[in-house]
Order: structure tokens, then C-alpha cells, then sequence
């Protein structure tokens, strides 16, 4: 182990020249026992050529000593203090490439992993389909239910996976860039993520065959009103930098109205207003105006740049 500005490195992995390297990044914020099972159950993993990292957020209850101890083999980032889940976890994923990852697994500490084959299963999608830059898995809650997706049978290509388990191209971080560390807390980053991987050309595919299991949130429960709060502020920067601008006239429409397509709305519709204005206000609040406008024009210059891209396909 030695320290460089800060961070702590411990080194060990399951290594074999046979097949494409695999870097599973975790990020763990106060979460000791919930990390204890999910690396126990990495244990599992039939791969001869993955390696696993924990990025620790300055973690104070003893995570860091419990992987030293239990878990030799396993990599460790330990930061001074809580950088946030995006930019902890681009920590992990400049160290993954540095190290000749071919493939990097984003995984939330309260998974945990229940085909052994998971990876192996992973990597050969993924070897036979160039284009595709994410896949996203079955994550099974307690209860028994699959959280995403309704249909469980077939793979199928998706706007947006959940990053609480993911399976990415190395590739894609260096033609996409990294996690955007302005959604602090992890929440909508994933959702972000994906749309920027659309964007360039890769395919965001659900893979309801690999399973793991998910508690959900387990990190958070400590701190709900934070949660929302940023919740709400991420979902407005994604929209604003993402989503078609025409959808929060919509919304604003029905809200009032209450008829959408000759039927009265959902309230869904209304909620999404709301937590959009919501988002708004804790936006401006934490940025000011100034912030703001910044967003808007950032987003202007991607339309402007998607534009140009467009014409330039069609003259092709």
C-alpha cells in the first residue's frame, strides 16, 4: 500500500491472460456490512480475469479495516472525505483504465451477486456486439420483483438502465467522458450517462437473464429530506440538459387542463410538474441565475452541435 495525494491504494485481484480484464467498481459511503455481503458474494464470480476496487466516500465506520482483514484481494481507493457517487466513482474508472480494463462494472454496495456465470455471461454479449456500450441487469428486489423492466424473457435494447449493476465498455469513457459529478448524490447520473452513450452511437441494452439482487436505496434511507432535495435538483438538470423541452410544456398543459389524447390524465403528469418546479427552485437556490443560465446555454450548444450532426449524416 502507499498513499498519493490522499488516497490509499491496496492492490490484488483474480488475474489470467485469457480473457478481457474486468474492473468492478464500488462505491461505499458508511454502508461496512452492506459491502461485507455484496464482496462475499463476488466471492462467487466463475471469471478468470476480473478485479474488484471500493472507492470509500471517507467512510468512518470501519469499511475500509473490514476489506483490509476480510478481503486482501480486493482494490481500494480510500478518500479523505464524501466526494459524491459520480465522482468517486470516475475515481475508480480512471484507475480501472490506467490498469487496461477492457470492461468496467458499476455496483451499488447493497447488491449482491446470484449466478455465479454473471460475468462470463456479461462479457460474451458484449464481445459479440460491437455497438452496444452498456448493459444493464435483472436487479431483483427483497420482495421478489424484478425493479426496471416488466418484460423478463428477452434482451432488449432500452433508453436508460440503472447503475446500481451495470456492465460498460471501457471504450465509452474515453469517447463519452466520465460520470457528470454535478449530479452529486446518485441520483439521474446513470440516467444521463446513457442518454450521452445514445448520443455517440452505442446501444444501452437490458439484459433480464443476469440477476442480482438489490436492496435499493439502502444508503440513503439515513438521510431522505437530502435525498429528495437533490433527487429533485438532479432530475431538473437532467431534463434541462437531456430531455425534449417540449415534454415540461406538456406537462404544464395537462397539469391544468387535465386532458391529454381525449382522456383525462394520470396523475403521474402532475407529480412530474411538481417535481420539476420543485427541481427548479433548489437549482436556483443552490446556483442562482447565474447557474442557470449557464444550463441553458450548454444545452443550446448540444442542440446546436446535434444539429450540425444531423445535416452532416444527411449530406453523407
Amino acid at each position: 500500500m502507499h498513499n498519493n495525494k490522499g488516497l490509499s491504494y491496496v492492490k490484488g485481484g483474480h488475474t489470467s491472460s485469457g480473457e478481457p480484464l474486468v474492473y468492478i467498481i464500488i462505491v461505499n459511503y458508511y454502508g461496512r456490512e452492506l459491502l461485507r455481503r455484496c464482496l462475499q458474494s463476488l466471492r462467487k464470480t466463475r471469471y478468470n480475469n476480473y478485479r474488484v476496487l471500493v472507492v470509500d466516500n471517507g467512510s468512518k465506520d470501519g469499511s475500509v479495516e473490514m476489506i483490509r482483514e476480510m478481503f486482501p484481494e480486493v482494490e481500494i481507493i480510500a478518500l479523505p472525505k464524501n466526494l459524491g457517487y459520480a465522482k468517486a466513482n470516475n475515481y475508480g474508472i480512471v484507475y480501472a483504465l490506467k490498469h487496461g480494463a477492457k470492461y468496467i462494472v458499476l455496483l451499488n454496495n447493497d447488491t449482491e451477486i446470484l449466478d455465479p456465470l454473471w460475468l462470463h455471461l456479461a462479457v460474451k454479449i458484449m464481445e459479440r456486439h460491437e455497438d452496444m456500450g452498456i448493459l444493464g441487469f435483472n436487479l431483483i428486489l427483497p420482495n421478489g420483483r424484478s425493479q426496471q423492466y416488466f418484460d423478463k424473457i428477452k434482451p432488449r435494447e432500452v433508453g436508460e438502465v440503472s447503475f446500481a449493476a451495470t456492465f460498460i465498455r471501457a471504450q465509452i469513457f474515453r469517447k463519452v467522458g466520465y460520470l457528470d459529478p454535478e449530479y452529486y448524490i446518485g441520483y439521474a447520473e446513470d440516467t444521463d450517462f446513457c442518454y450521452r452513450v445514445r448520443y455517440h452511437g452505442f446501444r444501452v441494452v437490458y439484459v433480464p437473464q443476469i440477476k442480482i439482487r438489490h436492496i435499493s436505496m439502502a444508503t440513503f434511507r439515513r438521510f431522505p429530506y437530502i435525498v429528495f432535495q437533490i433527487g429533485a435538483r438532479n432530475s431538473f438538470r437532467h431534463f434541462m440538459l437531456n430531455k425534449p423541452i417540449h415534454e415540461m410544456f406538456v406537462w404544464f398543459i395537462t397539469a391544468f387542463i387535465g386532458v391529454k389524447n381525449g382522456r383525462i390524465i394520470l396523475r403521474n403528469d402532475v407529480k412530474r410538474l411538481k417535481g420539476f418546479t420543485y427541481g427548479f427552485i433548489v437549482y436556483v437556490k443552490e446556483k442562482g441565475f447565474q447557474g442557470l443560465l449557464e444550463l441553458v446555454i450548454k444545452r443550446l450548444r448540444k442542440s446546436y452541435k446535434h444539429v450540425l450532426l444531423t445535416r452532416q449524416n444527411i449530406m453523407l
